[in-house]
C-alpha cells in the first residue's frame, strides 16, 4: 500500500544514511528521485483537487511533490462501479512519502474515517529507483538480514 511504500522508503533512507555516517535528514531536491503511479476512484480525484484546486495546490506546496491526475477515464476496477484516474507522484523520496500520507489524510478525514495507514489489500502501490552498487550491499545487509528487516518493519 502507499502508506507502507512510504514506510520503507524512509526506512530505507536511514539505513543509507546511518550506514554511511551521513545525518538522518530527508533527501533533498535532486536526491533518490522516485515515482508512484496508482488508479484513484473518481469521487477521490474531486475530494483531492478540492474546489478550484485548493486541496491539490495546499498538497503540492506542502510536500514539495510533482502531483498529477490524469483527465482520462480508466476502466473501473474488478467490485468497483466507478472508473477510475491515474494519479502520479514524482520527486525525491521524501517528498513523494509526505505526499503519499497527506493524500492519505485528506481522503480519510473527509471520508468521516480514522487517520490510520491503509491496510494490507488496500490499493497497490510501486516505487521504482536505482540504487548505487555499495548501497545495494548496505540494503540487503549481512546474509539478508538488513533488507528482512525492512520488509518486516514496512509491510512493504
Amino acid at each position: 500500500t502507499e502508506a507502507q511504500v512510504a514506510a520503507a522508503l524512509m526506512l530505507m533512507h536511514d539505513v543509507l544514511n546511518s550506514e554511511a555516517g551521513l545525518p538522518k535528514e530527508p533527501p533533498t531536491a535532486g536526491e533518490g528521485r522516485c515515482e508512484v503511479v496508482r488508479s484513484v476512484a473518481k469521487d477521490q480525484v474531486r475530494r483531492l483537487i478540492g474546489q478550484g484546486g485548493s486541496t491539490i495546490r495546499k498538497l503540492r506546496d506542502t510536500s514539495r511533490a510533482f502531483i498529477k491526475i490524469d483527465n482520462e477515464d480508466l476502466p473501473a476496477p474488478p467490485g468497483a462501479s466507478e472508473p477510475c484516474q491515474q494519479l502520479r507522484v514524482t520527486g525525491t523520496e521524501a517528498q513523494v512519502a509526505a505526499a503519499l500520507m497527506l493524500m492519505h489524510d485528506v481522503l480519510n478525514s473527509e471520508a468521516g474515517l480514522p487517520k490510520e495507514p491503509p491496510t494490507a489489500g488496500e490499493g497497490r502501490c510501486e516505487v521504482v529507483r536505482s540504487v548505487a552498487k555499495d548501497q545495494v550491499r548496505r540494503l540487503i545487509g549481512q546474509g539478508g538480514s538488513t533488507i528482512r528487516k525492512l520488509r518486516d518493519t514496512s509491510r512493504a
